[in-house]
């Protein structure tokens, strides 16, 4: 009986609960509606519309320059990291080999890599 009353007063909670949950949302929609449709709020609409298209060229200008001087910037140190004095490890640094096949001393040059080099 206990387990009957329980479920009789969530049903009856849930629906009455969904009843007000759903008048206050459609209270709190239409004053929104309100609040968009008012002509205050699209004239500032308009206004910072009209001051985004004005500045977008400034900010386009903005991006690109700032994306030049990164890409100068990247250019520069690959070329400065293709010096040959610079201390570059011989020996492989994988430990494991890709080859397919799995026997000691293989390489994957059959399977369009590049041999290991000889030590």
């Amino acid at each position: 009986m206990r387990l009957f009353t329980f479920i009789a007063g969530a049903v009856a909670g849930y629906i009455f609960g969904t009843r007000q949950g759903r008048e206050s949302y459609e209270n709190m929609k239409s004053k929104a509606k309100q609040m968009w449709e008012d002509p205050q709020t699209q004239q500032k609409v308009t206004e910072f519309t009209d001051k985004v298209k004005e500045k977008a060229p400034e900010v386009s200008a903005a991006v690109s320059s700032a994306a030049s001087k990164v890409t100068t910037q990247v250019k520069e140190k690959v070329s400065h990291s293709d010096n040959p004095d610079k201390d570059v490890p011989v020996a492989d640094d994988v430990i494991s080999d890709p080859a397919q096949d799995d026997q000691v001393g293989s390489d994957w040059a059959a399977e369009g890599g590049s041999p290991r080099p000889q030590q």
